[in-house]
């Protein structure tokens, strides 16, 4: 069980920068951050309410680099500027053999343009390539995570533009202990407002229908954020 429990840490450290890397990758956008944008980022992601019984916050890690050798490159955004970024908490489910965390992030764009920059960077065949890429690199010491796939799945048009990723992971631990884990990534896009959405789960994928579930409430909130009228239209 501690062993188990350990995995979901290394596996959430290693994806919960994900959804940002789908639209930002190697290279950061500039900050150009505002009390209107930080708002409006902060208005749309998940919330613990949003989640059913049994869901805790956990504390974000800190360093959230990509590790060496991901190959990131052509989703660079350092010519693009955002004027809002913003992380909810990791919430996490672990009961019996169930282990789930769910988490998202969230941008603001300067300018309608460089939010579809990124989208059109940030869904390009080489973003599976670079999260199969952070997530096989980021294993601690005496682990090994082998990707078993990594691939672009079908996903309801919940949002004007919306995007989902399924990796498949076995992650063996001391050598011995091989798990197999699952991370889906679900990007959206409203206007200047990106956000994504990230699924961390243990021996079976998430739901579609709870993917699908969460995805519509996040949309619900881009549309009242970036949709016309509202506060960055």
């Amino acid at each position: 069980m501690r062993l188990v429990r350990a995995l979901v840490l290394t596996l959430t450290a290693a994806v919960l920068v994900a959804p940002h890397v789908a639209s930002a990758a190697d290279g950061e956008p500039r900050k150009a951050l505002t009390k209107e944008g930080q708002a409006t980022a902060r208005s749309v992601l998940l919330r613990r309410a949003d989640l059913g019984t049994g869901f805790t916050p956990v504390a974000r890690p800190k360093d959230q680099r990509l590790p060496k050798g991901a190959r990131c490159g052509p989703l660079d955004e350092s010519d693009l500027t955002v004027t809002g970024d913003a992380a909810s908490p990791d919430f996490r489910f672990a009961k019996d053999a169930v282990f789930v965390t769910v988490g998202s992030t969230a941008q603001v764009y300067r300018t309608l343009r460089d939010a579809n920059a990124s989208w059109g960077r940030g869904t390009t065949a080489q973003t599976t390539r670079c999260l199969a890429d952070i997530v096989r690199l980021s294993a601690a010491p005496g682990e090994k995570i082998a990707v078993v796939s990594a691939r672009r799945t079908p996903f309801p048009a919940v949002s004007p533009k919306a995007v989902a990723y399924r990796l498949v992971v076995d992650v063996t631990l001391r050598g011995t202990q091989r798990v197999r884990a699952y991370v889906d990534a679900v990007i959206l896009q409203h206007g200047r407002v990106q956000t994504g959405i990230l699924f961390t789960s243990l021996g079976r994928p998430v739901r579609d229908v709870d993917r699908v579930a969460l995805a519509s409430v996040v949309a619900a909130r881009l549309a009242k954020a970036g949709g016309p009228g509202g506060p960055i239209a």
